[in-house]
């Protein structure tokens, strides 16, 4: 017999089964067509951010499916108290096989709520940075600046530590330089270069100004380190190579160089080999160049 006894208690006959098997797919296909349409017609037209449309995409979505669920269900001609069996292997399974599934779903029903990161922020995460492309039920994927993907289970964005580096979209970037000069080297006039480089560049903001200290002192050199800072952190990067092309030729104009490494030249020289003339086997005393090394 067609279901046995189980199928029988919940009053699921044959009939049914072509009910709902074409109800689940009329409402499918009504949940994706709306879908498609507040995508494309109705959220586009709102004050929305990307990262917000996104999110009211995916909750629809996940309430379209239970709903088609329940409608199928119903079309079958389930009788609601009689699902405890049904309730109680999902149970079983969720302890033992699901638990991590379930974990994911919850943790992604939290991102969309809460919205700690949201589509197009740009995030880091155990050692992992680059910009929220898509938050789903079970995963967060994450673009690569390579423009590779790595897909985030959701429960690692709730369970760890995770820096928003945009988040707010008010976030500035910050463009450090720290360069070693010769210790003869005026560093006032060091100063000046590095902070007119700064100011000439248009990304880098007037308020807050950028700024130049000494940071260190050492017999190799001294550091100074500028720091500027810009509109967003995705032009940080393209902003610290310009000032390093432009700092370079005005360090040139300026004559002023760069550390240049020290060399040491250690000679040995032993009793047995000192007494030898050089020939083509035994070419003298041994040399040895170390580059920045003090020997003791």
């Amino acid at each position: 017999m067609l279901g046995g006894e189980r199928l029988h208690a919940l009053n699921i006959v044959p009939a049914h089964i072509f009910s709902a098997i074409f109800t689940c797919a009329l409402c499918l296909y009504l949940v994706g067509l709306v879908r498609k349409w507040l995508d494309t017609e109705f959220l586009p037209k709102t004050q929305m951010s990307s990262g917000m449309r996104a999110s009211l995409l995916t909750v629809f979505s996940n309430v379209g499916y239970v709903l088609v669920a329940l409608q199928t269900f119903s079309a079958l001609g389930v009788k609601w108290h009689n699902l405890a069996w049904i309730v109680s292997a999902l149970s079983v399974g969720i302890g033992f096989g699901l638990q991590e599934i379930v974990k994911n779903f919850i943790s992604g029903l939290t991102l969309l709520a809460e919205r700690p990161v949201k589509v197009g922020d740009m995030i880091s995460i155990t050692g992992i940075e680059g910009d929220i492309r898509r938050i789903s039920v079970r995963a967060t994927e994450i673009q690569l600046a390579d423009r590779s993907t790595v897909i985030v289970p959701n429960s690692h964005l709730i369970s760890q530590n995770v820096r928003n580096v945009t988040m707010g979209n008010k976030t500035q970037g910050v463009v450090t330089l720290s360069l070693t000069f010769a210790l003869d080297i005026d560093p006032e006039q060091v100063r000046d270069v590095l902070l007119e480089a700064y100011l000439d560049h248009p990304s880098v903001l007037d308020r807050p100004a950028p700024s130049v200290i000494f940071s260190q002192l050492t017999p190799e050199g001294m550091t100074l380190t500028a720091t500027g800072y810009v509109a967003s952190p995705r032009i940080a990067g393209d902003t610290r190579s310009d000032l390093l092309f432009a700092i370079l030729k005005r360090l040139r104009a300026s004559e002023i160089p760069l550390s240049i490494s020290r060399t040491v030249v250690v000679r040995g020289m032993s009793g047995s080999i000192s007494n030898q003339q050089p020939t083509d086997r035994n070419p003298g005393p041994a040399e040895l160049r170390i580059p920045s090394t003090v020997i003791e």
